[in-house]
C-alpha cells in the first residue's frame, strides 16, 4: 500500500469513520465493482457495511494494520 497511489475519487466513497473502525481503506472502483484492502478480510460484517453504505460489490485483499492505517492518515487527513 505505501507505494500505491489511491484515486481521491475512490477514497471519497467510504467514509474515514469506517476505515479507522475496521481498518480497511478503498483502493479501486470500477463501476460498481469496488476493492478493499483490510487487515482482516475475514471480517465479512465490515465488507457487508461497506457494501450497504457505497451500493458497491466488495472485493477484499489482505494487508497489514499498520499499511492500512498509515494509507488512512494519509489519504483522510490530507482531504
Amino acid at each position: 500500500l505505501a507505494n500505491y497511489e489511491i484515486d481521491e475519487d475512490v477514497i471519497k466513497t467510504v467514509p474515514e469513520n469506517v476505515c479507522r473502525q475496521f481498518c480497511l481503506i478503498p483502493i479501486d472502483k470500477i463501476g460498481k465493482s469496488l476493492t478493499l484492502a483490510m487487515s482482516n478480510p475475514l471480517n465479512y460484517q465490515a465488507a457487508e457495511d461497506v457494501e450497504l453504505i457505497t451500493g458497491c460489490t466488495v472485493q477484499t485483499f489482505v494487508s497489514t494494520a499498520t499499511e492500512v492505517k498509515e494509507s488512512i492518515d494519509k489519504y483522510y487527513t490530507s482531504n
